[in-house]
């Protein structure tokens, strides 16, 4: 028997993300169904990095066949180029897409409502992700050019399938020595927070200890930007509330050594922005932080420890595996 064709899809542009079109509920729903479900996926982020860095035109695609939302693509237009939102983690479209259609249906609409269109480009989509194909197959309907613009190494632990090697990673002889000094040098106390009001009040001494330990580096903290700073502030104050945060602080004789910002998300604990006190360099605090973290993730059973973006030699020596986060970008074809 033939197959039957299924319903045109339907899109439609919301510039708010308080349009009950794209309500938390409804967001949630698509996210838990679509390839890729992380934290800055969801509708709290989203909207927070918005309301910090959103220039041009918010642009929240919404798909739906026969009235029934089947994903949203969450992007903004700028001079005549559009891009997805939050650009700090993985990405993708929210929902499930099953068809290129879906893409092509997305691609098209902002192409038509972007005045002077140059192109869109869409950053750190997973590679196991079927929207890379997608997309490709998309902008050759639509005739436009596709390029792989970039790609970046996510490295990880997978404490679900490589429990023993993530516990041998707390028990490295360097991390342990390190952790010895200041154990047998004074007292070593650790504490971790997830709540707004044990968080705020930190966020100070976390800032200026991250902006002395970068000038010691060719790159300057995020830090010395004051929109970074209320940003941080503002995950605090809206996140907060989901549960999502992971602060750390490391205290030796009554002094702050090193601090964490992370989070865990559908047991997925995420490696943020860590720093230590520059003057004790010498002594690692920042090898006796991550040894925290992992005996963290591992006791609040988390499944993952991901360090996130970047490929930095140090995360090597623990990764067990890496995801890799491929910017896609798609353009008028050259004349």
């Amino acid at each position: 028997m033939p197959r039957t064709a299924l319903p045109r899809l339907q899109t439609r542009i919301i510039s708010d993300f308080d349009d009950p079109a794209v309500a938390p509920h409804i967001w949630r729903r698509l996210l838990v169904r679509g390839h890729t479900n992380t934290v800055n996926l969801t509708w709290e982020w989203q909207r927070n990095w918005w309301m910090t860095f959103g220039r041009g035109k918010l642009m929240l695609i919404l798909v739906e066949r026969q009235g029934e939302p089947q994903c949203i693509a969450p992007l903004f237009a700028d001079n005549g180029m559009v891009f997805n939102i939050c650009p700090e983690d993985q990405l993708d479209i929210v929902g499930h897409v099953r068809t290129p259609d879906v893409l092509e249906a997305i691609i098209e609409t902002a192409c038509e409502c972007v005045p002077a269109f140059q192109g869109i480009r869409l950053y750190f989509i997973p590679d196991i992700s079927p929207t890379g194909a997608y997309l490709e197959q998309a902008a050759e309907r639509l005739g436009l050019d596709f390029v792989q613009e970039a790609i970046l190494a996510a490295p990880q632990i997978d404490i679900d399938t490589c429990r023993d090697a993530a516990i041998a990673c707390t028990r490295k002889k360097s991390l342990l020595r390190h952790e010895n000094y200041f154990r047998r040098e004074g007292r070593l106390e650790v504490q971790h927070a997830r709540t707004a009001d044990r968080i705020l009040p930190q966020l100070d001494a976390f800032f200026e200890q991250h902006i002395a330990r970068r000038a010691a580096t060719p790159q300057p903290s995020l830090f010395l930007d004051r929109r970074q700073r209320d940003y941080y502030r503002s995950i605090v104050a809206n996140i907060g509330p989901t549960g999502w945060l992971r602060f750390t602080r490391i205290d030796w004789n009554e002094r702050a050594i090193a601090f964490h910002f992370g989070l865990s998300y559908r047991r997925r604990f995420l490696f943020g922005v860590p720093s230590f006190d520059i003057e004790l360099r010498d002594r690692s605090p920042g090898e006796v932080l991550l040894r925290q973290l992992i005996l963290a993730a591992l006791d609040e059973g988390a499944t993952i420890f991901d360090f996130g973006p970047g490929e930095e030699a140090y995360k090597y020596r623990f990764a067990t595996r890496e995801v890799r986060l491929v910017t896609w970008g798609l353009y008028p074809k050259s004349p």
